[in-house]
């Protein structure tokens, strides 16, 4: 009877084109993942160099002046419903700078930066309410 047994242990052709097939898929999903994350990684290297040398041109930008204008902050009610008198006023000036750069595919590129310039002699101008905008 043992000896029977022994004859009949082992795997069949089909458990061992089941457990192949399954192999290969198992296979085919790492090796996506894994060309996934390279392409990822080479993506994230293009962007970080990009963004070096868009910080590298921005410490080096020509700051341009805009127009000067006034910052009003005014009281209004929890519901933002209805407006009260001016709090107090920030007067700012708008410049820019703009920032050329090369893209991963070797493309010129420009980028425009907006600055909020308070000089440091401008005062806050606060007010005493009954001032309306």
């Amino acid at each position: 009877m043992i000896k029977k047994l022994r004859e009949k242990s082992g795997e069949t052709l089909v458990e061992v084109l089941a457990s192949m097939f399954i192999f290969l898929i198992l296979f085919g999903i790492l090796q996506g993942a894994v060309s996934y994350s390279h392409a990822s990684m080479q993506k994230n290297k293009q962007i970080r160099e990009e963004n070096t040398q868009i910080i590298q041109g921005l410490a080096s930008a020509q700051k341009v002046d805009g127009e000067s204008k006034t910052l009003s902050f005014i009281a209004t009610t929890s519901e933002m419903d209805k407006k009260g008198s001016v709090v107090f006023r920030v007067p700012f000036t708008l410049a820019t700078k703009t920032v050329t750069y090369q893209d991963t595919n070797g493309q010129s590129k420009n980028i425009v930066f907006s600055l909020y310039d308070v000089s440091a002699d401008a005062s806050v101008t606060p007010f005493e309410g009954g001032d309306t905008p």
